[in-house]
């Protein structure tokens, strides 16, 4: 595994604030953090220019009903796993790659718009890939949790519930999605959002030649609809957590919604979702040290009823997140960004 720098404390509370909440404005991430406004834009203004955080939206194609998401697993011959994982990371139709250990290699989670889509990429773009010996995929049919509601455990119950009643995207899967068309506008802010979730209304409104509060009230309706979902991205290892793993459960049918809806809640999981195949609930944990994912997979995972097996892939290097690539030699770094399909 690549080591990585961590953030010194304050750096992490306002990271771990912008986390809970996006688009928050300079005097509340303050609050949050315990420092002044001043102090945060400039620690803030850093991180973004070292390319350790970004904060980008993103219309939620799966609560759209624009196609389906898989979790894609490889296996690969000894040495390829990184270069498979670099290859699958140029797909737009992946949000997330890791390489991993354990029984797989390489690991995705894809986008596609239809059942064909994604047999065009197996049968296609797939065996063109070098390195690859076998893979297997399951659909995601339930997200109990995504990266849009975690913030590592980091942030106090009071001053995380303050930055959730501000904020007007979901960061939860409970509130149903008002699904509605999305005109040119629309897809043009979201567009220029994509790059940068903070972009201020006046910004949007001069990139696109309209009224700042016309910027505000689409936005704002996309985003209390369920359609536009903002996000803080950033390697867990920045803020403490290096150890990542992808987690495979095989959960008794009857029980697979109480243990995707605790395994949720749980401050060390940034997504879990049930899936077809032999198992059923997965996800992706990340941890302080391998004592604390000891913990986390006896105490946690293992004392819940209904779990019938447990596999976990070590995360060894994440190469993308949030469409987002990462630099092979700096990994907590964005190196550049592939537009989602």
């Amino acid at each position: 595994m690549v080591e990585t720098d961590t953030l010194e404390l304050l750096d992490r509370k306002v990271v771990a604030a912008l986390l809970a909440h996006p688009r928050c404005r300079m005097s509340t991430l303050a609050a949050a953090a315990g420092t002044s406004a001043p102090t945060v834009s400039r620690r803030l203004n850093s991180l973004f220019e070292r390319q350790l955080i970004r904060v980008v939206s993103v219309i939620d194609q799966q609560r759209a009903g624009y196609g389906f998401a898989v979790f894609l697993r490889l296996r690969c011959v000894p040495g390829a796993s990184a270069d498979v994982a670099q290859a699958v990371a140029q797909w737009p139709e992946s949000g997330y790659v890791s390489v991993v250990g354990g029984d797989l290699d390489c690991t995705a989670q894809l986008h596609v718009q239809s059942t064909k889509h994604l047999m065009g990429l197996l049968n296609g773009r797939l065996t063109q890939v070098r390195g690859v010996t076998g893979s297997s995929t399951s659909k995601i049919i339930r997200r109990f949790s995504t990266p849009h509601g975690w913030c590592a455990g980091l942030v106090p119950e009071a001053t995380l519930a303050t930055l959730r009643a501000e904020r007007l995207d979901h960061w939860s899967e409970d509130r149903p999605c008002d699904t509605r068309p999305i005109d040119a506008l629309d897809q043009a802010l979201v567009d220029l959002l994509s790059t940068d979730g903070r972009r201020s209304w006046r910004d949007l409104a001069e990139q696109l030649q309209i009224q700042p509060a016309t910027a505000r009230r689409r936005v704002e309706a996309l985003m209390s609809a369920g359609l536009l979902r903002l996000r803080a991205v950033v390697q867990p290892a920045v803020i403490g957590q290096p150890v990542v793993a992808s987690l495979w459960l095989r959960v008794t049918p009857a029980r697979l919604e109480a243990v995707g809806r605790t395994l949720a809640a749980h401050p060390n999981v940034l997504n879990i979702a049930a899936t077809t195949g032999l198992t059923n609930l997965s996800g992706e944990i990340a941890t302080s040290d391998d004592d604390a994912l000891y913990t986390f997979l006896t105490e946690e995972v293992g004392r819940l009823p209904g779990v019938a097996a447990v596999d976990v892939s070590d995360g060894l290097q994440v190469i993308k997140r949030a469409s987002l690539v990462y630099d092979p030699e700096h990994p907590e770094r964005v190196r550049s960004e592939v537009t989602p399909g």
